[in-house]
C-alpha cells in the first residue's frame, strides 16, 4: 500500500488530517468534533479504534474534539512533542503522550517532528513509509532553510496558506494587534511567503501541494491557489498540482507518488 492524505477539515474552525499506508492510520490534529471525525473515517473505511493522533500544537483548533473521541475510543493514542505536553493536557482535556524524541515511529510510519514558527510551540511533520514521505505543516509564521529542506524530499506536502495579504489589512472587523499578530513571524504563513516556499520546494521535486489553513474571512480558496500556481508556474513548473483544503469538507485522497 501506497502513502496517502485525506484533509478531513481545514481552517480556523477545526483542523485534522488523515495519513496512512494502509498499515497504520494517523490523524494529525483533531480539532473538529468527535462525530464528524468519525464520520470522515467511516468514509474512509477506518476503524476509529485504530487511530493514533499526532498533535501539532495546542490551540483549540487542534485539539478541540480530543476529549470526547479519545472517551469514546479507549485505543487511541494520542501523541505530541513533550513541548507541548502540557498546553496539550490543559486545552484538549486528555493526557497525551509526550514523544522526546523528534525522529519517532508510528506503527509502519517513520516520524520526524519540525519545530516551526508560531506563537505557542508548534510542529509540522515529515511522515514517511520507508519509501516515499509527504508533510503536514498547518499553522507557521515563517519558514526557514533548514525546514524547506526537510520539506523538500516529500512528495506532497500540505503548507499554510493562511491570509492574503491584502486582504487582511483592509478587513475592518480585525483588530491592528490582531493583524500584526496573524502576520507576525510567529503567527501564519500569507499566500504569497506559501507561494514562495512552494516555487522553492517544486524547484527540489516537490509535485503536489495541499494549502491548508485558508482563513474564511481574508482568504478564499480560488485566491490562495491562484497564487501558489503562478508562482510555481513562474518557477518554470507547470506540471505541479496545487489544491486547497476547506474547512468544511473532506479532500481527496491523494496518494504519494
Amino acid at each position: 500500500m501506497s502513502l496517502k492524505i485525506c484533509s478531513l477539515a481545514s481552517g480556523s474552525k477545526g483542523n485534522c488530517c488523515y495519513v496512512s499506508d494502509g498499515k497504520t492510520h494517523i490523524l494529525v490534529d483533531l480539532g473538529i468534533s468527535a462525530g464528524r471525525a468519525e464520520k470522515c473515517l467511516s468514509v474512509l473505511g477506518v476503524d476509529p479504534e485504530k487511530v493514533t493522533v499526532l498533535v501539532t500544537h495546542s490551540h483549540s483548533d487542534h485539539v478541540g474534539g480530543l476529549k470526547i473521541f479519545c472517551k469514546k475510543h479507549a485505543s487511541v493514542k494520542v501523541l505530541c512533542q513533550r513541548e507541548c505536553e502540557c498546553d496539550v493536557r490543559a486545552k484538549g482535556g486528555i493526557y497525551p503522550q509526550a514523544v522526546p524524541e523528534r525522529r519517532f515511529t508510528v506503527g509502519t510510519l517513520a516520524v520526524t517532528a519540525i519545530p516551526v514558527s508560531h506563537d505557542v510551540p508548534c510542529f509540522g511533520y515529515v511522515i514517511s513509509d520507508g519509501q516515499s514521505k509527504l508533510a503536514v505543516v498547518t499553522d507557521v509564521g515563517s519558514l526557514n532553510p533548514a525546514q524547506l529542506t526537510a520539506l523538500s524530499s516529500c512528495g506532497i506536502v500540505m503548507l499554510e496558506a493562511n491570509h492574503d495579504i491584502d486582504r487582511l489589512n483592509a478587513n475592518p472587523d480585525y483588530s491592528r494587534m490582531l493583524k500584526a499578530r496573524i502576520s507576525s513571524k510567529h503567527g501564519h504563513l500569507s499566500n504569497a511567503d506559501c507561494a514562495a516556499a512552494c516555487a522553492y520546494l517544486a524547484s527540489n521535486g516537490v509535485r503536489s501541494f495541499i494549502l491548508a489553513h485558508l482563513s474564511e474571512d481574508n482568504n478564499d480558496p480560488e485566491l490562495a491557489v491562484d497564487t501558489v500556481q503562478s508562482s510555481v508556474c513562474a518557477a518554470g513548473f507547470d506540471n505541479v498540482r496545487v489544491v486547497a483544503a476547506l474547512q468544511d469538507r473532506m479532500s481527496g485522497l491523494f496518494e504519494v507518488c
